[in-house]
């Protein structure tokens, strides 16, 4: 009898560990992990795959011979990497979703299964550029980035092969947030356009100064890491019933730069910011909305954030990065 399994690629990332952790402590899931790469820390798998979500041998292998009854679909290019390598983007992030989707439907048509699939968007969906306007789900879904319009194109896609949206046979149990971004104190994001905020705490807590590639005055949404798998894992778990919607916003805290700097301040008194602008990163997280509205997240699956920005430095960041 084949092996009922979760899949999760990209699983060396940022999200990928925290997530194959959490569920090594909490959940009994023989998990596949697929990547370019094996993740830094050792964790509990049931296999572990090096290699591409673009290898069609590796899809027909999972396809063939295992019962996939969740996908989590972490691979991407992010947003910088996106701007600045656009038929890579391509590749991975709609091409290599695509199999994952095809991988998804093929269960159903073959194991008479939903395959529950977890796609993690970004608000680089949205362009909009308005002042502290908490933006919902529906609006300002115009993107002017490569990696935005990915995210919308395969958020697109997934909402029309649904359960519930798709009148076809083939169906799939399609889920997403839109994240802001992510804060971790495990590792030290690079590709991502609001990675400014976890690369100052880092810098700050081993004694560096930073030179800051966006201007003190940009604020972003985000949330601490641990909220985000929270996130995901409640999402995922939430009964099919309850959700009126596939796609999702959540949001924790929206600083600027000069609030970060001056909380960091407050456990690192030394140090020390400097700013040397970059344009293209820059006009990114312009287009991006400064507050998001989440209130259909804690509608539908209770959804809440334990961690303010207080908080997040208090009972997450300190004590994990003080030494």
């Amino acid at each position: 009898m084949k092996q009922k399994v979760s899949i999760i690629t990209g699983a060396s990332g940022e999200i990928g560990q925290n997530l194959i952790s959490r569920f090594n402590k909490a959940e009994n899931k023989k998990i596949i992990a697929l990547d370019l790469k094996h993740p830094n820390k050792k964790l509990n798998l049931y296999k572990f795959i090096k290699g591409s979500i673009l290898d069609q041998e590796i899809i027909n292998y999972l396809s063939e011979n295992y019962i996939i009854e969740e996908i989590f679909h972490l691979a991407a290019v992010l947003s910088t990497k996106a701007e600045q390598n656009p038929d890579l983007a391509k590749q991975v992030n709609i091409n290599g979703t695509l199999n994952l989707f095809n991988l998804a439907l093929f269960q159903n048509l073959k194991h008479k299964i939903i395959t529950k699939f977890f796609f993690p968007s970004s608000i680089a969906v949205y362009n909009a550029n308005v002042n502290n306007q908490a933006i919902d789900e529906n609006s300002y879904c115009n993107p002017t980035t490569i990696y935005g319009q990915h995210k919308l194109f395969c958020e697109n896609l997934g909402i029309a092969f649904d359960l519930y949206g798709n009148e076809q046979n083939l169906k799939i149990d399609f889920r997403s947030i839109r994240f802001p971004g992510i804060i971790s104190t495990n590792t030290i994001p690079t590709g991502g356009t609001s990675d400014y905020a976890p690369q100052m705490i880092h810098n700050a807590f081993n004694n560096k100064n930073y030179t800051c590639f966006v201007n003190k005055n940009t604020r972003l949404p985000f949330i601490v890491m641990p909220d985000a798998i929270d996130s995901i894992i409640q999402l995922m778990n939430e009964n099919k019933k309850t959700l009126h919607q596939n796609v999702y916003n959540i949001t924790a805290f929206n600083p600027t730069v000069t609030n970060l700097f001056d909380i960091i301040k407050t456990e690192c008194p030394n140090f020390k910011i400097t700013y040397d602008i970059d344009e293209m990163r820059q006009n990114i997280v312009d287009s991006w909305p400064d507050n998001i509205n989440d209130n259909n997240a804690k509608k539908d699956w209770n959804w809440e954030p334990k961690h303010s920005l207080k908080k997040a430095f208090n009972n997450y960041i300190i004590p994990h990065l003080r030494k």
